[in-house]
């Protein structure tokens, strides 16, 4: 009768020890690449193109994250609903080793990584002609400007004398 209850006992424990590795084990999934959803899927290697991406995804909530990207460690607590991110620094252009770790999960992987490309303008100087500034029309305005004022002048000149004679001088 002791033998059965000492093996009750124990069978007890081990449910007991089981049941609670189950439910409190960290789920560490990895959702997305920046705008690249991984649909909870780990490939040994993923390529990304675009703006540096952060990396985003679920574990066991208030649970701590660390994502190392080529050897730097970012730490990050998952929210109450088991959600996480992280916008790594280190990401270069190239080939980036990833690993993100909870518990006693890790998920390492390979990040090809090309940014997008930067715009650039260059500058074209072209010359005119001949390398000079057109010579024609460079002057035609203030000559005309010049000659309004030499008409207004000495029509003003003649219209003030015949005022004056026909009002003043009589």
């Amino acid at each position: 009768m002791r033998t059965r209850r000492f093996v009750s006992m124990v069978v007890g424990l081990i449910a007991v020890l089981v049941l609670y590795r189950t439910a409190s084990a960290a789920y560490l999934i990895l959702t997305r690449i920046g705008n690249l959803s991984t649909s909870g899927v780990l490939y040994s290697t993923w390529t990304y193109s675009g703006p540096a991406p952060d990396l985003a995804g679920t574990a066991t909530p208030g649970a701590v994250v660390a994502v190392t990207v080529n050897a730097v460690t970012a730490t990050v607590s998952a929210g109450v609903d088991g959600t996480w991110m992280v916008n790594p620094v280190s990401i270069v252009s190239g080939s980036n080793s990833v690993s993100i770790a909870s518990g006693n999960e890790v998920l390492s992987f390979l990040l090809n990584y090309s940014p997008p490309a930067s715009p650039t303008a260059t500058v074209v100087q072209t010359a005119t002609s001949g390398g000079t500034l057109p010579t024609v029309g460079v002057m035609v305005w203030p000559l005309g400007l010049v000659a309004t004022g030499l008409v207004i002048f000495f029509a003003g000149k003649k219209t003030r004398e015949r005022f004056d004679d026909k009002y003043f001088n009589q």
